[in-house]
């Protein structure tokens, strides 16, 4: 059973039950989020979030990477479309915090974050699951729709920061493309999700990018004796630190 939103061509209407306060009109406040983390077996280091609403309507959501960038594409929703999906996700209960556990081995956490601060985390939640895992995986679909449909904004997202996750570490690299790692070293710095985390700020976020997208997935950065293979997200408005891409506890 859907959560609520239907949708048409070129807007969104909700079936309201209630919905939630007055949102926030700030492009920097987060309103609704939902992120997936994947683990093992097949991790996927800080992966964008899905969908990221702020005040205002804008959305963000991954786009295509670049080399071993990760993008945003920024996307705009007009104000009945954004208060709709809000108000649809007081709705769906959002506005708690709340554990939906599932017995599923190596799966994957769902999670949404609305705002206020309220995190609903749902273990690999599946169309066929039944009870909350599946409203959960419904209302998953229902957003995927909505970005879908968003218009595309006039400009492309500039990030003010930009986090380089490392992972897989490796003394004898299997590959030939080994680049130096020019920015502050990964040992000792706060592991995140799927690695270990640095924030490049400034005038070296341009220079970051640049580099990226010259990079493959699979190129390796030598620090010292190691090589890491890197991935470069774009930490969002709400974002400022390796702190807020930390993987919410599970139970």
């Amino acid at each position: 059973m859907r959560l609520g939103i239907v949708f048409m061509p070129l807007f969104v209407l909700v079936a309201a039950c209630g919905g939630g306060p007055p949102p926030p009109s700030d492009p920097g406040t987060l309103l609704l989020r939902a992120k997936t983390h994947v683990g093992m077996p097949s991790p996927k280091p800080a992966l964008l979030p899905e969908f990221s609403l702020y005040g205002g309507g804008r959305l963000l959501v991954p786009g295509e990477s670049e080399g071993a960038l990760q993008v945003v594409r920024e996307k705009h929703l007009d104000d009945e479309a954004a208060r709709s999906v809000y108000d649809a996700a007081y709705d769906a209960d959002l506005d708690r915090d709340e554990y939906v556990p599932n017995d599923v081995i190596d799966g994957y956490l769902l999670v949404f974050t609305l705002y206020g601060g309220h995190q609903v985390r749902a273990s690999t939640p599946e169309r066929e699951s039944g009870g909350r895992l599946e409203e959960l995986a419904d209302f998953r679909e229902d957003l995927a729709e909505v970005a879908k449909g968003a218009t595309e904004a006039a400009g492309t997202y500039r990030p003010t920061r930009l986090a380089a996750i490392a992972w897989a570490s490796s003394q004898h690299p299997e590959t030939s493309d080994v680049r130096p790692w020019p920015f502050a070293p990964f040992t000792g710095t706060r592991h995140v999700d799927g690695g270990l985390c640095v924030v490049v700020e400034g005038e070296a976020v341009r220079e970051a990018e640049k580099l990226a997208r010259s990079a493959t997935a699979g190129t390796r950065w030598r620090t010292a004796e190691t090589t890491w293979l890197v991935v470069f997200r774009p930490l969002l408005p709400d974002e400022k630190s390796c702190a807020d891409l930390v993987v919410p506890p599970q139970g």
